[in-house]
C-alpha cells in the first residue's frame, strides 16, 4: 500500500512539473507563434496605439506600456523611431524660440517612420500632444491639396497661366467671380501663385476648374475626412468643404477655418509628394519587448495611400521648390543653397491664419528635403500670442539642417546646386 502511496505522489509531483512547464511554453507560444492553437502571435498595432492613448500625457513618450494580455494587463518595453539626436535638437529649438505653443514632426517619407515629434507649450498645465491635435486651422497649407487636384484632374502645370484681380492675400467675391479685364488684371502662373500664396488665384481654381467633388476627393487622398491607421492616437483631420461657390472658393484657398489638420497631418501630406505621391502609415514604435527579451511588436512599413500619381508629385515639388527660393518662404531660407547644404533638394508651403483652439496667430510650415536616398517631410507649426516670435518656415530650416549635418556626404552631390538658377536667394 505504501509502494502504490509513494508512486501517486511521485506521479502527481510529474504532472505538476508538467502543467507548470506547458503554461510558461504556452504563454511564451502566445506572443511567438510556437503552437497553431493560438489565435494570436504578436500585439497589434491598434493594441500599440490605445496602450499609448492611456499613459495620459503622451507627449513624455513612456518607456513602458500595459497592453491587456488574456485578462490581465502586462508591460511592454518600447522602443521608438525617434532619432535622438534630432529630438533632442527640435526640442532644444522650439523652447529656444519660445512661442506660446508649438509642435513640430519630422517623417522619414519612404516608410513614415517618425523621426522627431515635439509638442511644447508655454503653459505647464498643457499636457496634450499637439501633434497629433487637428483643432489648428490648415490655413494655406490646403492649397497644396487644390493644386494636386487642378494638376491631376484639370490639366494643369507649373506653368498654366491664371488671371486676376486683386491683391495675394486678401479674398474677395468681386475678385473671384467678377470676370473684368482691366489695366489693373494681373497674369500669374500656378507656379508663382502657389509660392506667393495668392488667395484670389486659388479661389478661382476652385471654384471655377476643380469642383467641390474632386476638392473632397483629394483631401482625403492627403488624409482629411478619414482615419488614419497608426501606433498612435491621432485626431482626424477635417475639410468641410461646400457646394456653396463662395465657400469652395474659401476651401481651396485655405482662407477659412473650417478646414482643420495636425501637424501630422501637414507631414504627412509632405511626405506623400516628395514619396512619388505615395503616403505611408506613420509609426512612433520601432518594437516592443516583454521584460524577458521576447519581442511582441515589430513594425513594418505600409501604404496608407496613393494620394498622386508620379507626374503629379514631380510638378507639385517644383511648385514647393518655387516657395522656398522666391516665395513666402525665401527669408527664412536666405542663404541656404550657398552654404554646406546647397545641394539638399528641398520644398515647402506655409500658411498663417487666426485661431481659436488654442486662441493665437497660427504659423505653418510643411516640407520636404532629399538628399541621396534620404527624404524627410516636416511639419512645423508656431502659435503666438500677443508678440510673434519665430517663423515656422525658420524652424523647419535649422530642422533640416540638424538632420542633414552629419548625414550628407559629398557622394550625393548632383550637377549643381537646385536653387543655383535663382539670383534672388
Amino acid at each position: 500500500m505504501k509502494g502504490y502511496l509513494k508512486l501517486f505522489l511521485l506521479l502527481l509531483s510529474v504532472v505538476s512539473i508538467s502543467l507548470s512547464i506547458i503554461y510558461r511554453n504556452d504563454l511564451h507560444a502566445f506572443f511567438t507563434n510556437e503552437t497553431e492553437q493560438l489565435p494570436r502571435s504578436k500585439i497589434t498595432k491598434t493594441e500599440i496605439a490605445v496602450a499609448l492613448a492611456e499613459q495620459g500625457e503622451f507627449h513624455k513618450f513612456p518607456t513602458e506600456v500595459e497592453v491587456p494580455i488574456k485578462e490581465d494587463k502586462t508591460k511592454l518595453i518600447v522602443q521608438y523611431t525617434f532619432d535622438p539626436q534630432l529630438q533632442e535638437s527640435v526640442s532644444d529649438l522650439i523652447r529656444l524660440y519660445g512661442p506660446d505653443y508649438g509642435a513640430m514632426v519630422v517623417l522619414d517619407a519612404s516608410t513614415g517612420r517618425v523621426l522627431s515629434m515635439v509638442s511644447y507649450s508655454k503653459h505647464t498645465d498643457n499636457k496634450e500632444n499637439l501633434a497629433v491635435r487637428a483643432t489648428f486651422p490648415s490655413a494655406s497649407v490646403f492649397k497644396l491639396v487644390t493644386a494636386a487636384a487642378a494638376i491631376s484632374e484639370r490639366n494643369f502645370t507649373a506653368n498654366t497661366v491664371i488671371s486676376f484681380n486683386g491683391g495675394n492675400h486678401t479674398l474677395y467675391r468681386r475678385n473671384v467671380f467678377g470676370n473684368n479685364v482691366t489695366r489693373w488684371t494681373r497674369y500669374m502662373t500656378l507656379r508663382d501663385a502657389f509660392a506667393h500664396s495668392v488667395n484670389t488665384v486659388f479661389g478661382k481654381i476652385g471654384a471655377y476648374s476643380v469642383g467641390a467633388y474632386d476638392l473632397r476627393e483629394y483631401a482625403s487622398r492627403f488624409g482629411f475626412n478619414r482615419s488614419i491607421n497608426a501606433d498612435i492616437p491621432i485626431q482626424e483631420s477635417t475639410a468641410n468643404i461646400s457646394d456653396d461657390p463662395w465657400s469652395l472658393a474659401e476651401s481651396a484657398s485655405g482662407y477659412t477655418k473650417d478646414t482643420k489638420m495636425s501637424p501630422l497631418q501637414g507631414a504627412l501630406m509632405a511626405a506623400a509628394i516628395v514619396n512619388n505621391g505615395v503616403m505611408m502609415e506613420p509609426y512612433v514604435v520601432q518594437s516592443a519587448h516583454l521584460s524577458d527579451g521576447t519581442t511582441v511588436y515589430r513594425a513594418e512599413p505600409r501604404i496608407a495611400t496613393t494620394s498622386v500619381t508620379p507626374d503629379t508629385a514631380s510638378e507639385i515639388r517644383e511648385l514647393m521648390r518655387e516657395t522656398i527660393i522666391n516665395g513666402t518662404s525665401r527669408g527664412s531660407f536666405r542663404g541656404f543653397y550657398k552654404g554646406p547644404f546647397a545641394f539638399l533638394n528641398i520644398g515647402g508651403k506655409t500658411g498663417s491664419l487666426s485661431g481659436d483652439s488654442p486662441p493665437g496667430k497660427y504659423d505653418w510650415f510643411v516640407g520636404f528635403a532629399e538628399g541621396g536616398s534620404q527624404k524627410i517631410a516636416i511639419a512645423a507649426l508656431s502659435i503666438h500670442g500677443k508678440y510673434w516670435r519665430v517663423k515656422s518656415s525658420f524652424l523647419a530650416r535649422k530642422t533640416i539642417e540638424a538632420y542633414f549635418k552629419d548625414k550628407f556626404h559629398k557622394t550625393h552631390i548632383a550637377a549643381k546646386p537646385y536653387g543655383e538658377a535663382s539670383d534672388n536667394i
